[in-house]
């Protein structure tokens, strides 16, 4: 009898801690299988073909309410989302940014002229100056994109039915950038978690030079855009894709000894 009150007495204590309270103190051994967590972010891809069924609202709102509960400096929570699923203004937003990428290609990439014009050698000197004045936005990466969007070949938002917009608050504690990265990251993986896709869409900081559409989005002060996150359902697993990763070097300092590892 004393054991089976032991069991019930332990068993009232593992409710009153609440669920998951025990996964604090679990430890992993060596070698140990991904658990059900770290499956997920290892298997999480950026999603960019949709299908054309769009999320149900009831979906969305516990997504964002997943984001809701993200960690922020100070606990400020320097964001509020907007959500677009209105075709036509998606239309409008993604037809915005593609004559901005036009303008930014027509200005940038100096291949669009002749070798040894006085065109192209302005172009090359114009893109230097820029590349100087913003090297993230000027990356390989994102002017090859430019390209692709200004002919055609890449679309902006993805053609997702789903936009959210995690608009960030300038006043927020700290850098408030990275507290937008960690909201959308409890986003995204909120999304997988049900079988959606999802994009990051760091194009979208071009409708900030609209006012108009910064208005109708309510990125006005202190609000700002800088991501969007496209949603749908994705054509395909894209779970199966490989995406390469790069070993980083890590730094290790234990016991007053500095290690390197990878």
């Amino acid at each position: 009898m004393e054991a089976a009150e032991a069991a019930v007495l332990d068993e009232l204590e593992e409710l009153a801690r609440g669920p998951g309270a025990g996964a604090a103190i679990h430890e992993s051994l060596p070698g140990a299988e991904w658990n059900a967590l770290e499956d997920a972010f290892l298997r999480r891809r950026s999603v960019r073909k949709y299908k054309a069924k769009q999320v149900p609202a009831h979906l969305v709102r516990r997504i964002l309410e997943i984001g809701r509960y993200a960690p922020s400096q100070g606990n400020c929570q320097p964001w509020k989302f907007v959500v677009v699923r209105d075709k036509d203004m998606i239309a409008r937003l993604e037809r915005y940014c593609v004559d901005e990428c036009k303008k930014l290609s027509r200005l940038l990439d100096y291949s669009h002229y002749a070798k040894g014009t006085l065109r192209r050698a302005v172009s090359r000197l114009t893109a230097g100056v820029f590349n100087r004045l913003d090297h993230n936005m000027l990356h390989p990466v994102p002017v090859s994109a430019v390209k692709a969007i200004a002919e055609g070949r890449f679309a902006v938002f993805h053609k997702a039915p789903t936009l959210i917009f995690p608009l960030m608050d300038k006043r927020g504690v700290g850098s408030p950038e990275v507290d937008i990265g960690i909201v959308g990251t409890n986003i995204v993986m909120a999304a997988h978690s049900h079988g959606l896709g999802s994009c990051w869409v760091g194009f979208s900081k071009l409708l900030a030079r609209n006012k108009e559409l910064s208005e109708m989005l309510g990125a006005v002060w202190p609000y700002e855009i800088v991501e969007t996150i496209a949603l749908g359902y994705p054509i395909g697993d894209p779970t199966q894709n490989h995406v390469p990763r790069q070993t980083h070097e890590i730094t290790w300092w234990e016991d007053g000894k500095k290690q390197i590892l990878y």
